[in-house]
């Protein structure tokens, strides 16, 4: 009993003094923290103008953009480009099968050469008829040949005229199918009209295609890109021709001030918006690329810091603000909405724009700093409460 007595005492000690050494050493540790001192820089807090914008999605066009389709029907026999692939004027795009085509030129061709030799053998004929017809008509007036001889010359050779004319016809028919033909087989090789990127592709080998099916979708070199985005209709009396809107192009990373070329009227009813067409002046985009527009409805006064300057411990955001000796203090702030530095100013920040990167954010502080204050704004792993800021 006495010993279980003692041991507990011991015991007892022990954590005494583990205590009285655990609070000396956090003293100590907290009496170096406040003393120290760290460099870093300093921001002070001012009041920027920030946007009052909406938003739309949208996507790029090219300005020249034209759908190559089918002539004449047939099964389709090569198709040697893919959607991206760069074009020159004159290269391959699709090559219909000719077979039907060229067998019917072929039969065209001998069905023409046909009525041909057989217009020359009437022809023949024909001019003998005209010549007997000529000579009965002169001895029929000399009282030389009865009338049945002069009718039946006569008989003869308007038959045989009227035959060289129907045959003169075929044949003349049987020329413009054969050139129609012939024609056809220029169809077959759909090839590029200018220099370009395929947008779209609609046909594979093997698929047979009727006259006006679209094969292709070419868009035009050089030719530059519009951004087409619908608007909401109660906007529709606050854009103009001639605005100026900013339009952003995440996959491309550009943010771009341009201006509205065109303005669409009338609203569609089921959508409840219109159409706006903005002059993009940038040769690095490809047609079909998705981005927004932003159009500015007003402006407002708003304290707003880097995001990198804000640190969060617990959940709860903060910075460390400097005092009248140059000592950083931990204080609390509600941040608000965050934004993005543009060239041209500041821009909501959306999510998929924060993925791309190396964008430079800021956020709104809604309450715990006023404009004029200095907070650290580097080195911020070194810097604690107390410490002395050079």
């Amino acid at each position: 009993m006495r010993d279980s007595r003692f041991n507990l005492k011991w015991t007892a000690c022990c954590f005494c003094l583990f205590l009285l050494f655990s609070c000396s050493s956090e003293r100590k540790t907290e009496e170096v923290t406040i003393g120290q001192s760290v460099k870093a820089d300093v921001l002070e807090v001012r009041a920027e103008e920030l946007p009052k914008v909406r938003y739309f999605p949208g996507r790029v066009r090219s300005k020249v953009s034209i759908t190559l389709a089918a002539k004449m029907p047939g099964y389709v026999r090569e198709v040697p480009v893919q959607i991206g692939d760069m074009v020159r004027k004159g290269d391959l795009l699709v090559l219909v099968d000719d077979t039907d085509v060229r067998a019917r030129v072929n039969a065209l061709f001998s069905a023409e050469r046909a009525a041909r030799a057989e217009l020359e053998a009437v022809s023949a004929r024909y001019e003998y008829s005209k010549i007997n017809f000529n000579r009965f008509s002169r001895l029929y007036k000399e009282e030389s040949a009865t009338k049945d001889e002069f009718d039946r010359a006569r008989t003869e050779y308007l038959a045989l005229k009227n035959q060289v004319v129907a045959i003169k016809s075929n044949i003349k028919r049987i020329s413009a199918q054969l050139q129609e033909a012939k024609n056809q087989l220029s169809y077959v090789k759909i090839k590029a009209p200018m220099d370009g990127w395929i947008a779209a592709r609609n046909v594979d080998p093997g698929t047979y295609v009727n006259p006006g099916v679209p094969l292709i979708s070419l868009d035009g070199k050089g030719s530059g890109f519009w951004f087409e985005a619908d608007m909401d209709e109660s906007l529709q009396s606050a854009v103009k021709a001639g605005d100026m809107v900013t339009v952003s192009v995440p996959a491309a990373g550009l943010d771009l001030e341009v201006p509205v070329v065109h303005v669409q009227r009338s609203s569609r009813p089921q959508t409840h918006t219109f159409t706006v067409l903005a002059d993009l002046d940038s040769a690095d985009l490809k047609s079909g690329l998705f981005g927004r527009i932003f159009l500015k409805v007003s402006t407002r006064k708003a304290v707003i810091l880097p995001k990198g300057v804000v640190v969060e411990r617990g959940g709860i955001s903060g910075v460390y603000v400097l005092d009248e000796s140059g000592t950083a203090r931990w204080r609390i702030i509600k941040a608000g909405k965050p934004w993005r530095k543009t060239q041209k100013g500041f821009l909501p920040l959306l999510p998929d724009v924060a993925a791309q990167g190396g964008a430079e954010i800021y956020v709104t502080v809604l309450s715990g700093l006023s404009p004029g204050e200095k907070v650290v704004s580097s080195n911020l792993s070194r810097v604690s409460e107390g410490c002395r800021i050079e």
